[in-house]
């Protein structure tokens, strides 16, 4: 296989997310409409408490992050969700292609319309709320950003794993995960004031460490980078590896057929 071919794999798992989002007029809600509510109200708010400037880039920071997560990991569940709801996903698996050429391409995709986002939010937040995202230089938004990434792609395998297990039900997982991602990383406060045991599973999550990273640029505090990257590419190894069993399993049990119908 030359690399000409294998780029074309990845490219067109990006393709087909770009064809399906252009045709759909709530994308735009998911690039515009719900980023720009969720970062006002928590301006606002920071404003009406009248919160110092730590602090508000403290809320800021956790609000961009949710943002940016919340539309990148989309973009990588619908490389399935997407076939799913048109009863077309024997079709994907037709093609000589592996979990690697699905996600990364669909995280391709997903990761230039949350660049969109955070040019859009970094930008309202300097104008409105006084935040300057590049404080500390390029190098650490960059860095919390491919945290922010990673973090996407591994909820997005996760739903995609879903999805071939326990079939259409499982597309509650998509919406349910980040919200539980908010829960447990630390998105609008520390994870020192959660309980132990759920401190404990706050620091399994790789974005607790990338949060606390680029807090650490406006805030002054330990943090733990490397710890982030390592379980970031843990993680994504791992969902690659049970993503590609997934596949096995449910062409061997006919789950791709049954969701085809």
């Amino acid at each position: 296989m030359s690399w000409q071919g294998e780029l074309n794999k990845y490219l067109a798992s990006a393709y087909k997310n770009w064809v399906i989002s252009k045709r759909n007029v709530f994308t735009l809600f998911e690039l515009f409409f719900w980023p720009l509510v969720n970062l006002l109200s928590i301006g606002l708010l920071t404003r009406f408490l009248m919160v110092d400037e730590s602090m508000v880039s403290f809320l800021l920071v956790g609000s961009i992050a949710l943002t940016i997560l919340q539309v990148a990991q989309m973009d990588v569940a619908y490389v399935l969700l997407f076939d799913m709801w048109s009863k077309s996903i024997k079709n994907t698996f037709i093609a000589p292609i592996h979990s690697r050429h699905l996600i990364f391409g669909s995280l391709f995709f997903g990761i230039m319309r949350g660049s969109v986002v955070f040019a859009i939010l970094a930008s309202i937040s300097f104008y409105l709320f006084d935040f300057r995202f590049q404080a500390g230089g390029l190098i650490p938004p960059l860095i919390f950003l491919a945290g922010v990434f990673s973090m996407a792609a591994i909820i997005g395998i996760t739903v995609c794993i879903s999805i071939l297990t326990f079939g259409q039900n499982a597309d509650v997982a998509a919406w349910s995960l980040s919200g539980l991602i908010l829960l447990f990383s630390g998105i609008y406060y520390p994870v020192d004031v959660l309980p132990f045991f759920l401190q404990v599973l706050a620091r399994a999550i790789p974005l607790t460490y990338f949060l606390e990273y680029y807090r650490s640029i406006f805030i002054p505090g330990p943090h733990h980078l490397a710890v982030g990257l390592s379980l970031a590419a843990l993680y994504l190894l791992l969902g690659l590896i049970l993503f590609d069993r997934a596949i096995r399993r449910a062409r061997r049990t006919g789950i791709l057929l049954w969701l085809s119908e």
